[in-house]
């Protein structure tokens, strides 16, 4: 018989939690605003070519939302944002790191941000992550743009106090690398035979970039993803499949069928009743849409939670015998222990006490980040 899915809470499952739920409805969003300085201290590199101009867009998944922060050992959240529009911060602090070393007849730099990203974690010690992904674009004319290079890094600050505010020199170092890496390389560009586009041409491509089906279409279809490529298309290819339970809040999940064979099937993640799942360490996430990205549905507020089956699967043999004989799978990775999901595929963070907790998809790999 085939199994069906029923989409209810345990009662332990909702009587654990209920207080915690209702805290999160009645207490708003909080946030935490990151902070530039005003003085930077920045030089263009010795011997290098002269700039007119720096010009920045930026098409990261989220322009207010940009992270969050976890705090003390309770792990509590707060949102971190920037004071204004993201692209006018960004514009801003270039024109006061490097306005004062322009030339007339230099060239002109476009640079486009397509990842800006932040986290923090404290407890015994604190860290601040930024994450930072951007092309750079360089013209003798302005009116024509070679591409020079593509930096994407994170940077990781240890600190035994407010951490937030390495934030906004995290930043400024991105733009020193970045600057750095587009003058060293760019100095040759102009004569050497390169694609040339206008910036309009530039922008218009960085967001075709992510206009992307699992993004733009207006329902999710149903059905298993046997791979993140299929998740992006919005094109489950597992549409018979049923969980197992593999030990207390693991599961599996098979392949069903006509025959009796019982194949076990690895898979991304699914989309059930509208709702989408990752499937990470034998459990399931929620996640939600969030700007143009997907975020963990637990950092977001139970106001604006879209996806609330945070302990999801509960199964048994059909809907009239109820929970009798099935089992409740949590979504949230041992979160009974309160075990953190931790964002492991920086390869130069591998100790679990600095790695960063993931908050969101990574929408270029399909692996958990911030």
């Amino acid at each position: 018989m085939k199994t069906i899915f029923l989409n209810i809470l345990m009662l332990c499952t909702f009587f654990a939690n209920a207080q915690k739920e209702k805290k999160a409805v009645v207490e708003p969003e909080e946030f935490i605003i990151i902070k530039m300085s005003k003085f930077p201290i920045a030089d263009f590199p010795k011997k290098s070519i002269p700039v007119s101009d720096i010009r920045v867009i930026q098409v990261v998944r989220d322009s207010i939302r940009m992270g969050y922060a976890l705090k003390g050992m309770d792990g509590y959240v707060v949102t971190l944002k920037v004071a204004k529009p993201l692209t006018e911060v960004l514009q801003e602090q270039i024109k006061r790191m490097y306005k004062h070393g322009y030339k007339k007849e230099g060239a002109k730099i476009f640079w486009v941000v397509k990842d800006l990203r932040f986290g923090e974690k404290t407890a015994f010690m604190e860290y601040a992550y930024t994450r930072f992904n951007a092309d750079a674009y360089i013209s003798k004319d302005g009116n024509l743009f070679k591409k020079v290079c593509t930096i994407d890094t994170v940077f990781v600050t240890e600190s035994g106090g407010d951490v937030t505010k390495w934030h906004g020199e995290d930043i400024e170092n991105a733009f020193r690398v970045l600057l750095k890496r587009t003058l060293l390389i760019g100095n040759d560009m102009p004569e050497q035979n390169t694609a040339e586009m206008t910036i309009e041409q530039i922008t218009r491509q960085a967001k075709q970039q992510i206009e992307i089906p699992i993004l733009t279409d207006f329902k999710y279809r149903e059905g298993a993803y046997a791979n993140f490529e299929e998740f992006l298309q919005n094109k489950p290819s597992i549409t018979d499949y049923e969980p197992v339970v593999i030990a207390k809040k693991k599961i599996k999940f098979i392949k069903t069928g006509q025959n009796d064979q019982k194949d076990t099937l690895g898979i991304w993640g699914l989309c059930k009743d509208g709702e989408i799942y990752k499937y990470y360490e034998e459990s399931l996430i929620p996640i939600e849409k969030q700007g143009t990205g997907f975020i963990i549905s637990n950092y977001v507020k139970n106001t604006n939670r879209h996806n609330r089956n945070l302990f999801f699967f509960a199964f048994a043999g059909g809907i009239a015998g109820g929970l009798v004989g099935g089992a409740a799978v949590s979504l949230i990775a041992n979160a009974a222990k309160n075990k953190l999901l931790l964002v492991k595929s920086i390869p130069y963070i591998t100790k679990p006490n600095k790695q960063p907790v993931a908050s969101c998809i990574d929408i270029k790999t399909g692996e958990l980040s911030f």
